[in-house]
């Protein structure tokens, strides 16, 4: 492997994702395109986040659509009133996943991943199913690297870059949920 496709969901994951896949001897090229992340200030915030980072690094930001969104997000969208927190997010990766297997194969490339595998808190077996989907559905390989272990390390590189990290998945109801619990965590002391 020499060049990969690489869905990122924002600059502190991607501050140790890039140096894992280049230690790999991989060269990624970022890709960002996350149509759950709500409200537009948060997005724009990510955004901004890693293209700072892809500065810092010399790393290629592959330019996403920033169309209105469409029908698979309206899919997503619908899925925010599902009974389980496992639903809404099997939907998310899907959408997200499926939209950077199609982006990597129209740049020409053979194989994609996503950052997300940063995260100890995303459901990996959803990110791998979802990754594989895709793949499958555009010809693409999903190649899936898990670098949970190296979460923490993330946190030193946004200090050290100014990086904006977030305290919630992207969509509005993850943002609830993680405000729910660190009430609960703050009430328990």
């Amino acid at each position: 492997m020499d060049d990969l496709f690489l869905h990122a969901c924002c600059g502190p994951c991607a501050t140790v994702s890039v140096p894992a896949w280049r230690a790999a001897g991989v060269e990624p090229r970022l890709w960002f395109r996350n149509p759950n992340l709500q409200p537009a200030v948060e997005h724009e915030r990510r955004r901004a986040s890693l293209v700072r980072y892809a500065d810092a690094a010399a790393v290629t930001l592959v330019p996403a659509p920033q169309a209105a969104p469409g029908a698979p997000w309206r899919t997503w969208a619908a899925s925010l009133g599902a009974s389980s927190p496992e639903t809404r997010c099997a939907t998310c990766l899907r959408l997200r996943l499926d939209e950077a297997a199609a982006a990597a194969r129209a740049a020409g490339a053979e194989r994609f991943s996503t950052t997300l595998s940063v995260s100890p808190w995303q459901r990996h077996d959803l990110i791998r199913a979802a990754g594989s989907e895709a793949s499958a559905r555009h010809g693409v390989d999903f190649v899936y690297l898990d670098l949970r272990e190296r979460y923490r390390e993330s946190y030193a590189a946004s200090r050290q870059l100014g990086l904006y990290r977030q305290k919630y998945c992207g969509c509005a109801a993850s943002k609830w949920e993680a405000w729910a619990e660190r009430r609960a965590r703050r009430t328990a002391r």
